[in-house]
Order: C-alpha cells, then sequence, then structure tokens
C-alpha cells in the first residue's frame, strides 16, 4: 500500500489531489535546507530579527528604559 493510499484510508473524506498536496508537504517539511531563487531565506530573516533587536535595544537605552535584567538559567 502506497502513502498515497494509506493517507486515502485514514482520511476518507479526502480527495487524491487533497492526498497529494499533503504529500507534497510532508515531503517539503523533510527536505533538506534548500536555498532557491529568493536566497536563503532563514538566514535573512534572522539577520533581520538581530537588526530589530538592536535597534530596539537602542532606542530604549536613548529613552531610558534598563535593561532587561534576566533570571540565570538553571
Amino acid at each position: 500500500m502506497t502513502a498515497k493510499e494509506q493517507l486515502l484510508r485514514e482520511v476518507p473524506t479526502w480527495s487524491e489531489h487533497d492526498a497529494e498536496i499533503a504529500l507534497r508537504a510532508v515531503q517539503r517539511e523533510r527536505a533538506d535546507h534548500v536555498v532557491d531563487e529568493w536566497g536563503d531565506l532563514d538566514a535573512q530573516t534572522d539577520a533581520a530579527a538581530s537588526r530589530v533587536m538592536r535597534d530596539l535595544a537602542e532606542k530604549e537605552h536613548f529613552a531610558g528604559v534598563p535593561p532587561l535584567q534576566r533570571e540565570p538559567r538553571q
């Protein structure tokens, strides 16, 4: 029995097209990190998040907001 057949057996209300979409989503999820024509989106979002946090910390510093004091992790 193929994965598609098993999926259709488990979810009988799905069409074959629905099962194909689900299987492709699983394949994409399991695929290795791939950079496409858009570039490395993981690296871009990490860099953007770092810039946002750095800018926020700078603005808070100039506004006189004390830095966040975190409890040490145990």
